[in-house]
């Protein structure tokens, strides 16, 4: 009984040893492809994390190369951590994905991102309707029946109150 116990226990420890990634390095910049120093590169996401299998040949790169490719606009890879299962035939990397702002199409610039500014000056008061979204991302309509120098207070239609700051307000007319 006790020779059963201990080989399950050891055939456990085994695959759980296995599943495991052990790390054997850090870089901070590593990249697959020719860099351009001219180009002004910005940080896309932090924590992204890509793997490779030693059996396809080069696990490092195709691990580096499928992190990058999750963004369109990637390049590089800053603070690379380097990990390597305990069997030694996958290897993970997982680090910060750098990039061009601008995505480049068939000649044309499409900008990735639009800025807007509006210059107008909004002044809450009682009777106001507002809306605002809740935590779950639903707009939520209201009529303010408070104010004071940073929030307001909002009554829903349901008759029940909340407290909210002005900057997620949008007043609205009906």
């Amino acid at each position: 009984m006790k020779k059963i116990i201990k080989t399950t226990m050891i055939t456990l420890s085994l695959f759980t040893l296995a599943s495991c990634y052990h790390k054997i390095g850090r870089l901070v910049i590593v990249s697959t492809r020719n860099m351009d120093s001219k180009t002004e590169y910005v940080l896309l996401d932090k924590g992204v994390m890509g793997k490779g299998k030693v059996k396809k040949g080069e696990a490092l790169e195709t691990a580096i190369d499928r992190s990058v490719a999750k963004y369109p606009t990637g390049e590089f890879m800053k603070n690379i951590v380097i990990s390597i299962n305990a069997s030694g035939r996958k290897i993970r990397v997982i680090g910060d994905v750098w990039g061009t702002p601008v995505a480049e199409k068939a000649g044309e610039k499409v900008e990735k991102s639009v800025k807007k500014t509006v210059n107008a000056t909004i002044e809450f008061k009682t009777g106001d309707k507002v809306t605002f979204k809740n935590p779950l991302g639903k707009l939520i309509e209201g009529t303010i029946i408070g104010t004071n120098q940073n929030t307001a207070v909002v009554e829903y239609s349901d008759g029940s109150k909340k407290e909210i700051v002005y900057e997620k307000l949008t007043k609205i007319e009906k």
